[in-house]
């Protein structure tokens, strides 16, 4: 996964007709290098079953189907940590953006717990966590915001793991006001939301997007904890569960 050559840029692109907006939303695009430590785990970049990848775009089928009724933020979710949320985002947003199709920021929500960088391999730059950024604009700062460009059609707002961060910014009207302006200039934003159970930090993304989808992975997940997910997360937004095979990769 290589960024375009160009230098940092900021960009001031205006909102999609369709939405008939006329803010501008000024982003700086910072391309970042990227090598995933392990690219089994990411079917759209590694040497997967056919019919892995094949699923994923099934997922991507009926999502883009959803677009009639004004569905352009998904966020995603699991019960519990460990079930396979955060790989099935950075899936869900490679595979929307597959051959420049769309336009696709993944965003992390996640806040307490960042995986993405990890998983992706790449590192966030001092000072361009998601959560640092939005304590700066709560502080007044007019800076655009600052997204991590692995291609040339996913961007990333991502947290750091090196330097500490202000997971509580979830909670604040910041996070959604991010997600309502961001959500101008791509086709689509995933959002990898913290788990349902423990505490609402997954129903604050919920309020946020359009749509949210539950991650389980077999033999792991657990029926009781799943339906207590779906009945917090509650049926308006709810848009369907991903059951994942640990042992083949495979996606249902």
């Amino acid at each position: 996964m290589q960024p375009s050559d160009r230098p940092t840029q900021t960009l001031v692109l205006r909102s999609r007709e369709i939405r008939r907006e006329q803010q501008q939303v000024p982003v700086r695009v910072l391309p970042v290098w990227a090598a995933p430590p392990e690219l089994r785990l990411l079917v759209m970049l590694g040497e997967a079953p056919q019919d892995a990848a094949a699923a994923l775009r099934v997922i991507r089928h009926r999502l883009e189907r959803k677009r009639s009724e004004g569905m352009w933020t998904v966020g995603v979710t699991s019960a519990r940590d460990g079930e396979g949320k955060t790989t099935l985002a950075a899936q869900l947003a490679l595979v929307l953006g597959e051959s420049q199709r769309a336009r696709v920021l993944l965003m992390e929500a996640a806040m307490h717990r960042p995986a993405l960088s990890r998983l992706l391999g790449f590192r966030v730059p001092s000072g361009e966590g998601f959560s640092v950024q939005i304590a700066r604009r709560m502080q007044g700062s007019g800076d655009p915001w600052t997204v991590l460009a692995l291609g040339p059609g996913l961007h990333v707002l991502a947290e750091s793991e090196a330097e500490a961060g202000f997971p509580d910014m979830l909670h604040s009207t910041h996070f959604r006001r991010a997600v309502e302006q961001l959500a101008r200039l791509y086709d689509w934003i995933v959002v990898d939301a913290p788990p349902v159970l423990g505490c609402g930090d997954a129903n604050v993304v919920e309020e946020a997007v359009d749509g949210m989808i539950l991650a389980a992975r077999s033999g792991l997940s657990k029926g009781a904890d799943l339906r207590a997910a779906m009945k917090q997360l509650g049926e308006r937004k709810a848009l369907g569960v991903v059951l994942w095979d640990a042992a083949g990769g495979k996606r249902r």
